[in-house]
């Protein structure tokens, strides 16, 4: 027996679903060193809080370049759940926080985007070394561009995280 880590950050308090996900005894395994996990969303902003999160380049496919600014917020929120900097003394923690962020920008700052970014952020983390992709998104069903571009990225052993909901528009 040995005692939890628990993070220094001021508000890691109020973080109750990390403790119902057992973050603590997790963290004893791993904390996502040596892990990139590319955040296909808004973009992601270096918050204060992300500070000491390790980054690596990402794009913009929206306005096709390489800073991957977040003008919405959603995708610096997602960045932080994943790997906020941790044991700063400042704001909260990140489940794996010592991972790398690859910032990928597929939707705009009003929040909607194309498939055809997203399947070519989703070829873009495959090719850059991603080891985990997370999509904190929705749309409207199947689509065949998105689907090879998932197949793509799992034949090169990358892990897919899809929090998605379908827009169900019956009258």
């Amino acid at each position: 027996y040995h005692t939890l880590e628990v993070p220094n950050d001021p508000n890691y308090s109020q973080q109750w679903n990390f403790r119902s996900i057992n973050i603590e005894q997790a963290w004893d395994n791993s904390k996502g060193e040596g892990v990139t996990v590319a955040v296909i969303d808004t973009g992601v902003t270096k918050v204060p809080d992300l500070q000491q999160t390790e980054f690596v380049e990402g794009y913009d496919f929206v306005n096709n370049r390489i800073d991957a600014s977040d003008d919405n917020g959603h995708g610096t929120h997602v960045a932080g759940t994943i790997a906020q900097s941790t044991n700063n003394d400042y704001g909260v923690a990140g489940i794996a926080y010592k991972a790398k962020i690859m910032p990928l920008k597929v939707l705009s700052g009003g929040g909607g985007g194309t498939v055809a970014d997203i399947a070519e952020a989703i070829r873009f983390a495959a090719d850059h070394n991603a080891d985990v992709i997370n999509m904190s998104l929705g749309g409207g069903g199947e689509n065949k561009l998105m689907q090879e571009a998932i197949d793509y990225a799992y034949d090169k052993g990358v892990v897919i995280i899809a929090a998605a909901g379908n827009e169900n528009r019956n009258s």
